[in-house]
């Protein structure tokens, strides 16, 4: 951008915010790019904030910060700078579309890296730790948390990032509780929200109609439960002989998934939407969730969702009516939910049309909305 269009811009910023319509500059600050569900949801606010006028920018750093990983394990630094690459170049451009030019790779997340803006926001444990550092120049500081990250780093220093002076959004009443058992200030709580124009029900081509199609996702990460959902499926799969399960996600290691069931890598947009379509009971049997995207995305396909305790689940289900949950670590209790639902057709239909209605109470329309009004008001208060 030139220097006099630059000048022009902000001259015509300052002429909105006469008027009271104002136009912020938003920096979201990413520990690196990917394609996890806490950026999935950074990617979704500033794609909508950006439509509403503001002025946005997505940093992150070159190398970038992941859990475990320091300057010196250079094999695991370079394969994670490889799959920067490869989002760069387009792999899972999806996930940002529209928001190309407001990306931008910073050498790291010191100071002088980042723009003058009215709001910046902390997005993972670490960048918490940069932002509060920060001049008042990069704007009023605020901290979405996502997720009880002692996972991602150490306890004590995960803890103490929800105390270092930014205000803190939460996105689930779980991690409310979490953050003022430890002492710290929670200044909102916005859950996220569902796009209906990406998830919905859709008829879907399917090979083998006979077949019971049960959806999982495959993670990693030991928390994520995926261990205890191939439990409850083999108890299922027992007695029940015309059930598939039917995954997706990353591409798994060797051994990791028998050869007979059936895998989707990194299925966006469009190809996710008809996997779940395509499926009949949604499996999540996850340890520990800040929010948990998923079951959302399953019910407003229309499927019936059995999952674990975890994350916001409570928030955006009634257990029971719009899905069955049971506590995490217990694959057996998966297992039986998994039944219910396989030996009663009926209530499988039922909880699916209840979560379906349910989950068009939570959309990126008011999630977004409570979200600028929070900025707004900040801004105002000088």
């Amino acid at each position: 951008m030139s220097a006099e269009c630059g000048i022009k811009q902000e001259f015509l910023r300052d002429i909105f915010r006469s008027w009271r319509l104002y136009i912020l500059k938003i920096t979201f600050v990413l520990p690196g790019l990917g394609t996890s569900g806490g950026k999935k949801v950074v990617f979704e606010y500033a794609k909508l904030l950006k439509e509403r006028g503001h002025d946005i920018s997505v940093i992150y750093p070159v190398i970038p910060m992941q859990p475990g990983k320091h300057w010196y394990e250079y094999k695991r630094i370079a394969k994670t700078m490889l799959g920067t690459g490869l989002h760069l170049g387009g792999v899972f451009k999806n996930y940002w579309a529209n928001l190309n030019d407001n990306l931008l790779m910073a050498p790291s997340l010191s100071e002088k890296h980042m723009p003058d803006a009215d709001i910046i926001i902390a997005t993972w444990w670490k960048t918490a730790d940069y932002v509060s550092s920060y001049n008042i120049r990069k704007g009023k500081k605020f901290y979405l948390i996502q997720g009880y990250e002692i996972w991602g780093g150490p306890k004590e220093k995960v803890e103490m990032s929800y105390k270092s002076g930014l205000r803190n959004i939460v996105i689930s009443n779980w991690l409310k509780n979490i953050l003022e058992n430890l002492g710290a200030t929670v200044n909102a709580v916005v859950p996220n929200g569902i796009n209906s124009d990406e998830f919905y029900p859709e008829k879907v081509r399917r090979g083998n109609k006979d077949k019971i199609r049960i959806l999982m996702p495959y993670r990693r990460q030991v928390f994520k439960g995926f261990r205890d959902g191939l439990r409850a499926y083999e108890i299922v799969a027992e007695k029940y002989k015309n059930t598939q399960l039917v995954l997706f996600g990353p591409r798994p290691g060797i051994r990791e998934i028998p050869k007979n069931y059936e895998f989707h890598l990194f299925p966006m947009k469009d190809d996710l939407r008809m996997l779940y379509c395509s499926c009949d009971i949604f499996l999540f049997p996850s340890h520990h969730e800040g929010f948990g995207l998923p079951p959302m995305e399953a019910m407003a396909c229309g499927l019936p969702v059995v999952t674990t305790d975890v994350g916001a689940i409570t928030d955006y289900s009634i257990p029971g009516k719009t899905a069955l949950v049971s506590p995490p670590h217990n694959p057996d209790a998966l297992a039986q939910n998994m039944m219910r639902l396989l030996e009663n057709e009926q209530e499988r239909r039922t909880l699916a049309e209840e979560g379906f209605d349910y989950i068009k109470n939570f959309t990126w329309e008011q999630s977004v909305q409570t979200l600028e009004n929070i900025f707004l008001k900040a801004y105002g208060d000088k």
